[in-house]
Formats: structure tokens, C-alpha cells, sequence
């Protein structure tokens, strides 16, 4: 599936979240916490140009059970995130 700019942009913005996040993990201690969530993005930025990419594999084969793993309510809702993507659709391509 063709991701729309949009799409790509918000998911850069939220891998840079990502990034933040694992920084913070990191800086007080939870070190497994920031290398999972280092494990969920690390090929994103790369793998979301390939025409097979799916957002919704991406959600179900990383973040849900990222998320399921840490779900205290200092963790950011990446799930959430990807959704409201998904919502976005692929505006730059025409209607068939």
C-alpha cells in the first residue's frame, strides 16, 4: 500500500516521539523499556517507502505488543498514533 505524504510525515513525527521517548527511558534507568521500543521503530523510517508496507501490520506485528508490554500511563499511545494515520488515508492518490 502507497502511504500518502502526510501519512509519512506524521510517522516521522512520531518516530522523533519515539526517539525522545527512548532517550528519556534510558536517562532513568529502563533500559529494557527504550530497547523495545528501539526494536518497534528501527526499520520504520526505512520500510514505510516500500510499496508493501502496511500500517496495519506495522500496528499489529510491533506496536500493539510493545504497548501491551508497557501500557502505565507515562507510556505514549503509539497505537493511538497509528491510527489517527491510518484515519488520514492516502489523500495523494486519486479515486479509482
Amino acid at each position: 500500500m502507497h502511504l500518502s505524504d502526510a501519512q509519512r510525515e506524521k510517522l516521522c513525527e512520531m518516530t522523533n516521539l519515539a526517539y525522545l521517548e527512548i532517550r528519556r527511558l534510558a536517562e532513568t534507568g529502563r533500559l529494557e523499556q527504550a530497547v523495545d521500543l528501539a526494536d518497534v521503530f528501527h526499520n520504520l523510517l526505512n520500510d514505510m517507502w516500500d510499496d508493501q508496507f502496511s500500517l496495519m501490520d506495522f500496528r499489529h506485528d510491533f506496536l500493539i505488543g510493545y504497548h501491551r508490554k508497557y501500557h502505565e500511563p507515562t507510556t505514549r499511545d503509539y497505537v493511538a498514533l497509528v491510527d489517527q494515520i491510518i484515519q488520514l488515508g492516502n489523500k495523494d492518490l486519486p479515486a479509482h
